[in-house]
């Protein structure tokens, strides 16, 4: 039963969106319909109540209440930023119900019919942002998708509020297809973490893409917090990292090492030489004699 006794409705909307976020469904959702009823936080609630329907794979409901308030998404891009980022955070917590539904004899009738429902409402509408977000994550959780829909999911792929996680399932499924989205650093530099599940080649073109970015000092974080994790730095996120260094008057213990490892493998540089006087003159924990005899003797 809903409880009405809170004096602050405030503290409800925001004691429902725990209840959303612990997986506590069932909860939220009366929750959410109770400040519905009530004109607190409604838009936000709305929200809340989609993705609640959403995670217990109810999609004909939550497409019936997407439909009834689809005015606070036309023209209101703070909401529709809303639903993604909850949307896909959230279902990639739940997709084992997802996969129990999908998978069981009788419970796949009735999913077939869901997503059905949900497909029949992107044709209709194809701005209807509650069933792209539910075509993209069948297809990222399950690898099945409606026919005719991967343009659609390479596009939301680009979204920049989706879920890290979320982000790189589709990105994973839709790079069956078209191997040259791996290699994208737009996509990459949208990833606001380095998630530890990647794998060791698409981390580096994560690191690579934010140091083409303008924060260096988050860059170099990422660096070290990846190196500690044991990943095997690719020449070129070293590279780019000396130079981003030497650009930045930022040169430091890590700089040296990456040119130390760079020249062992034949790099010879003006940037690299640089790191090496500078460690010559400032780093004195670094031998780099024979490197800097090496650089001098082909002029660099």
């Amino acid at each position: 039963m809903v409880r009405k006794d809170f004096k602050d409705l405030k503290l409800y909307f925001s004691n429902s969106m725990i209840s959303l976020k612990e997986g506590d469904y069932e909860h939220a959702i009366k929750s959410f319909s109770h400040l519905i009823d009530q004109g607190i936080e409604p838009q936000k609630s709305v929200i809340g109540l989609i993705t609640a329907y959403s995670c217990l794979t109810r999609y004909p409901a939550a497409l019936k209440l997407y439909e009834k308030n689809k005015d606070i998404f036309i023209g209101n891009p703070s909401n529709r930023n809303m639903l993604v980022e909850t949307m896909t955070a959230l279902l990639m917590k739940e997709t084992s119900l997802l996969k129990k539904n999908a998978r069981g004899s009788l419970s796949t009738v009735f999913m077939a019919k869901r997503m059905k429902a949900v497909h029949e409402a992107y044709l209709t509408d194809e701005d209807n942002l509650l069933a792209i977000i539910l075509i993209c994550y069948w297809y990222a959780v399950l690898g099945a998708r409606p026919y005719e829909t991967e343009q659609m999911m390479k596009d939301f792929l680009r979204n920049e509020y989706v879920y890290d996680e979320f982000r790189w399932k589709l990105l994973e499924k839709l790079a069956i297809t078209d191997k040259e989205l791996m290699d994208d650093i737009t996509i990459a530099g949208m990833f606001r973490r380095i998630p530890r599940y990647l794998d060791h080649s698409y981390i580096n073109l994560l690191l690579f893409s934010h140091l083409l970015g303008d924060d260096f000092a988050s860059a170099r974080e990422k660096i070290e917090v990846q190196r500690m994790n044991g990943v095997e730095l690719s020449d070129d996120v070293m590279w780019n990292y000396i130079n981003s260094s030497v650009e930045n008057n930022d040169i430091d213990d890590l700089s040296v090492n990456f040119a130390k490892r760079l020249f062992a493998k034949g790099w010879m540089d003006p940037v690299i030489g640089q790191v090496f006087r500078y460690a010559k003159n400032n780093l004195n924990i670094y031998n780099v004699t024979n490197e800097t005899k090496a650089l001098d003797l082909f002029g660099i």
